[in-house]
């Protein structure tokens, strides 16, 4: 199975693991929210019926008052058990990435990186410090001359190409692909200012 092949079901594995487990932390935290909410209607119903008439309206209030501070709570709770479990999981990923880029996969992984867009005459090839010890084997996987440079923005692993012109720049890190995952995965699941 092709490497790439591996890390898309590697990454569709994780985002199903991902939203099992954020499914799961909802269901719990709404549960949670709504056993909150029962006990403090029951009790503010109890101190309601007790109170004087003309206090009724100052006790209305502070029922009301008392619910949204539950419900605000509440959702506090939810949203930090998500953002705890969405830190897990991506620091999962991000040691497994460290992982791949250990291991004697990641290479031919690269070739390969060069190969599917091959670079034009006289472009940069961006590699983290880490990955230079592979220039070489990299200069034998492109048919024109190249070079390479390091780049310390590139800190997972993976390269980039800069065209001979510097105008364009073919991103192929890993630092972007995680980075993009996280991203669609907040805007997917409408998590830090998303509706809920």
């Amino acid at each position: 199975m092709e490497t790439n092949q591996k890390l898309a079901q590697f990454m569709d594995a994780v985002n199903r693991s991902t939203d099992a487990e954020i499914a799961r932390a909802e269901q719990e935290a709404e549960q949670e929210a709504q056993e909150l909410l029962k006990n403090a209607q029951a009790q503010c119903s109890a101190e309601a019926a007790r109170e004087l008439t003309e206090q009724k309206a100052a006790i209305t209030a502070k029922y009301q008052k008392r619910l949204s501070q539950i419900g605000y709570r509440g959702k506090t709770s939810l949203l930090g058990r998500r953002q705890m479990l969405l830190m897990q999981l991506f620091d999962d990923l991000r040691r497994r990435l460290a992982e791949f880029t250990a291991s004697p996969e990641y290479l031919p992984w690269l070739k390969k990186l060069l190969g599917i867009q091959p670079p034009e005459a006289d472009a940069v090839i961006l590699l983290r410090e880490a990955d230079m010890k592979y220039q070489e084997q990299l200069e034998q996987a492109v048919s024109v001359p190249c070079t390479f440079r390091i780049d310390r923005t590139i800190r997972m692993g993976g390269l980039s190409v800069l065209s001979a012109d510097g105008r364009r720049c073919e991103n192929h890190t890993l630092d972007e692909a995680y980075a993009s995952k996280l991203r669609n995965f907040y805007r997917d699941h409408k998590i830090d200012g998303g509706e809920e």
